[in-house]
């Protein structure tokens, strides 16, 4: 597995967001089995329901009541802007890794429901990655916060 940066989970530099949760540089590696061509098309599926994604990565996000798309925008480092987040995202070297993104939009129920099939089936392609998000996880929240939650 590709270990994330020294300081990824902890207080970061003025460089970094200081609303990223993990550093942006780091990297997990997916297992050799992981099928990143199948993964990539069936995440096409949500180009075809949202065609004004112009074929970027994209990606949503239930908040509260309501969600939204989100799709892939340029990384130069600077602070998030409050439409903007990052996804841990599947890439083609075979690593997971943050891809920042921006808010292109809100859902209606509609297409939430429609998107959340697709979702399902990507969650389904990343079953191999569980214990990466368990790292992810245990770095984001910290030991002591975990131990605390047993």
């Amino acid at each position: 597995m590709v270990r994330p940066p020294p300081n990824a989970g902890r207080p970061r530099s003025a460089t970094l967001s200081a609303y990223a949760f993990l550093d942006p540089r780091c990297k997990y590696a997916l297992p050799s089995s992981f099928d990143y061509a199948g993964y990539i098309d069936t995440e096409r599926e949500l180009w075809a329901l949202f065609p004004e994604t112009y074929g970027k990565r994209v990606n949503f996000c239930q908040l509260g009541l309501t969600a939204s798309l989100y799709i892939e925008a340029s990384d130069d480092g600077s602070e998030l802007k409050p439409v903007e987040t990052y996804f841990l995202m599947p890439f083609a070297d075979h690593t997971m890794r943050p891809l920042r993104m921006r808010m292109l939009r809100k859902l209606t129920l509609n297409e939430y429901r429609l998107s959340h099939i697709t979702a399902v089936r990507l969650g389904e392609m990343l079953e191999g990655a569980a214990e990466i998000m368990d790292e992810v996880q245990l770095r984001i929240l910290g030991p002591e916060s975990v131990e605390e939650s047993q």
